[in-house]
């Protein structure tokens, strides 16, 4: 989505792939949707939690806080204030087995780029602090093909399925900067590896930055 037109382009939009990891930026989300009325002390009273599921994306992390929201209950009210149609939370607690869709996922970015009802501007700037500060080793994704100086907020997932011949590799973020200000969402399933995935997502998210660029001349 081109925050700065509106306008909005989706490949296959009614497919349905599992979270994996990204599934993280919405725990986060939805917890500071339900303690909105005390999000100055957010940091303070989860301690490093929030920190450890999104910049390193612990997966113990994730555990503690989707069991302190509610679960798939939780979660789902939150998605449903949201404007998700799309995304149906696993019940059993495996919380990266969760099914969303590229839309889904730039409804739940708006709610961070755009003026929001459902988060203060602090509980959006916090949580963007920690998509903005990805540990180095999970830098990748959405980031692909764009350059230093140019501020990406991202949450990766990656998970291998039957065997490690099929993997679901995802990448969603918010890119602003050199004239560019988009949201991004990138779902792909049945990579042959972990690496084909992630190059797969490099290489449209470069597209993408480039050819938004060269939108930005021809205007």
């Amino acid at each position: 989505m081109n925050l700065k037109t509106g306008r909005e382009w989706l490949f296959n939009p009614g497919a349905r792939d599992q979270t994996a990891s990204i599934i993280k930026a919405d725990i986060l989300e939805t917890l500071l949707y339900q303690t909105r009325s005390d999000d100055d002390s957010i940091a303070d009273a989860e301690g490093e939690i929030p920190e450890g599921m999104i910049e390193a994306s612990d997966n113990a992390d994730a555990t503690r806080l989707w069991d302190q929201i509610g679960g798939a209950a939780g979660i789902s009210r939150y998605n449903k204030l949201a404007g998700l149609t799309q995304t149906t939370p696993n019940t059993q607690g495996y919380w990266g087995e969760t099914l969303t869709s590229a839309a889904d996922q730039i409804k739940l970015l708006e709610q961070l780029a755009k003026p929001s009802k459902l988060l203060t501007r602090k509980a959006q700037a916090y949580q963007l602090s920690l998509m903005e500060d990805i540990d180095p080793g999970e830098n990748w994704g959405v980031t692909g093909g764009v350059p230093g100086g140019v501020t990406v907020a991202l949450k990766n997932g990656w998970v291998p399925l039957a065997s490690n011949l099929d993997w679901e590799v995802n990448s969603i973020g918010w890119v602003h900067g050199d004239g560019r200000d988009y949201l991004i969402a990138v779902l792909t399933a049945h990579d042959p590896s972990e690496a084909y995935g992630i190059d797969t997502i490099q290489k449209i998210s470069a597209s993408v930055y480039a050819t938004l660029g060269a939108d930005r001349v021809r205007r």
